[in-house]
Order: structure tokens, then sequence, then C-alpha cells
């Protein structure tokens, strides 16, 4: 039968939010606000557009010392680490989806994921902010079911 199509991947193979097996690349771009360090999963390509993982799922953490046009001031980028840490954590164990990028400049943080539906974003994000005592947790959800965002970096 023409064309061929491939069968998509069993969601159910999809590794945890914070397996150890996915492969990332490290990038620097160049804007007119100053740079951007760019850490992409290089495995979440084969996942990309999955019709299981329809929501952008997006935290950003805004600096406590931005340094506009610049990078983080190095302690503050070993906590935003600690950060990452505690997201993945907090939804290793209640989502199915996959961490994509994290995004870096001088004034902010961002983590981005695509999920499935279901997870109850709201209480995940309250959470966050609970246990996150030494900076904001800001965070937004939407339909992003051709994975722009993904697809733009």
């Amino acid at each position: 039968m023409w064309p061929f199509s491939k069968k998509p991947l069993n969601i159910e193979n999809l590794p945890r939010i914070d397996s150890d097996v996915y492969q990332w690349e490290v990038g620097l771009i160049e804007s007119d606000e100053g740079p951007m360090i760019i850490r992409k999963n290089a495995t979440a390509k084969k996942w990309a557009k999955h019709a299981s993982l329809p929501i952008k799922l997006g935290f950003a953490i805004p600096l406590n010392s931005p340094n506009q046009g610049g990078l983080p001031d190095p302690a503050e980028n070993e906590r935003m680490d600690e950060i990452e840490d505690m997201i993945v954590a907090a939804l290793a164990d209640v989502a199915t989806g996959i961490q994509v990028l994290t995004i870096t400049n001088g004034v902010m943080k961002e983590f981005v994921f695509y999920v499935a539906e279901g997870l109850d974003i709201g209480k995940v994000h309250q959470q966050l902010q609970a246990d996150c005592t030494t900076h904001d947790v800001q965070c937004i959800a939407e339909r992003e079911k051709n994975w722009e965002t993904y697809a733009a970096f």
C-alpha cells in the first residue's frame, strides 16, 4: 500500500522524565538581547509530534540577579540546576512526558516539556512554588501538538 507509513511509537515505551537515557545537545545563540544557551534533548526528536504528547508545559524561572545581555551568575545558575532537578522530580511520578529544552539567558531559565493530557498542572505548579523558596516559579501550558517550540531550536 502506498504511501508507506511508519507505525507510531508506543507511548508506554517512553522513558520516564527523570531517565538518564536521553541524549542532549548544547548550543549558543547570539541575539539582540544577548547570548542564549540552548540545551536540546536530541532523543526527543523521535517522539516529536507524538499524538499522546500534545501539551507543551513550560516552567520559567526569573533570575534574582539578572544580567541583561549576559548569562546568569555561576552561583545562581547552580541553583537553577537544583530547581530543574526539583521540577523533573515533581513531574516524574505524575506525568507521562519528556523534557525537550532548557533555555538560559541573562534574565531567566526556562524548562520545556511535552506531556500527555490529564496532568493536574495547577497542582504541580502550586507544589513547586511552595517547594522553591529562593525563586519565583512561573508556569505555562498550552496545546502544541506539532511541537513548534521544540522545532524552532
